[in-house]
């Protein structure tokens, strides 16, 4: 039976039975795969989704350019003789079939965060199997969702991938929030440390991020490279936003810099930036 893998957290992946797929005849077969297998709870009329992808040219070329590049897919993924078919389609309608054989990386991140973050819950009193659950949804998060593809000429498909995108970065960032939290909690400093710094290459413009890496750098009695850290945050604030660092941040420096810093920075353990 064919098994179908995909991951579109980050650039996008596709392995067919352990086989990488790399090459797409064009974007937009790649896009189309991507739209139909996130969201394929139901049928797409054949109309809306030539308008998706192909809104530029008129109704009868876009839903030409819809059945060659689906009947692409289908050659590409060995569907027409799978038994049980990866794609549903009727005269008038195309779905992702919900039971194929495949996994997708986004359908196993949200269950992963829906199952356990829990914003009530403080961090100090998760569980190991929630910690566990959390790490695993963190690693399957390479990148922004669908990252490096572009079609500027398909306004709807853009406007679609940006609000997953937004959304699924608001997860896995509150994800490492609750991550960071809790080692901070338990005083693991180096596994509080690689949670910010991985949250920090999503999001290097998170000036709270920073102010936690800063602490947690403090807590360890690396003054030096707190202080760099800080120097760090404040040039990229500078470069990317145009503004200066908030009052909390400069706060923690000027206790990390005087001779009581330590006192001070663990006061600031009870609370989550």
């Amino acid at each position: 039976m064919t098994h179908l893998r995909l991951g579109l957290l980050g650039p996008m992946q596709v392995t067919l039975n352990q086989r990488p797929i790399v090459t797409f005849p064009y974007e937009k077969v790649r896009a189309l795969l991507a739209y139909l297998a996130t969201e394929p709870n139901y049928p797409h009329h054949r109309e809306r989704l030539a308008a998706l992808l192909w809104a530029e040219q008129g109704e009868s070329k876009a839903r030409s350019n819809l059945r060659k590049a689906l009947s692409t897919l289908r050659h590409m993924l060995e569907d027409r003789a799978a038994p049980s078919p990866l794609f549903l389609t009727t005269r008038n309608t195309i779905q992702f079939n919900p039971v194929g054989d495949y996994s997708l990386d986004v359908t196993i991140f949200t269950r992963l965060i829906d199952r356990y973050l829990h914003h009530s819950q403080p961090a100090s009193e998760l569980c190991p199997t929630s910690v566990f659950g959390l790490e695993r949804a963190v690693a399957l998060y390479r990148g922004p969702f669908l990252e490096q593809i572009h079609l500027p000429s398909s306004e709807a498909f853009e406007t679609w991938m940006l609000l997953k995108h937004q959304r699924l970065h608001e997860l896995v960032s509150n994800a490492y929030i609750k991550l960071v939290a809790y080692y901070e909690h338990q005083q693991d400093y180096q596994k509080a440390q690689q949670h910010v710094q991985r949250q920090l290459q999503f999001e290097p413009w998170n000036e709270a991020a920073h102010r936690c890496l800063i602490r947690i750098l403090a807590q360890q009695g690396r003054r030096t490279e707190a202080l760099q850290q800080y120097d760090r945050c404040c040039k990229l604030l500078e470069q990317e936003l145009a503004t200066e660092p908030e009052p909390a941040t400069i706060g923690l420096w000027e206790a990390i810099r005087s001779d009581e810093y330590k006192t001070k920075v663990c006061q600031s353990l009870s609370k989550v930036n």
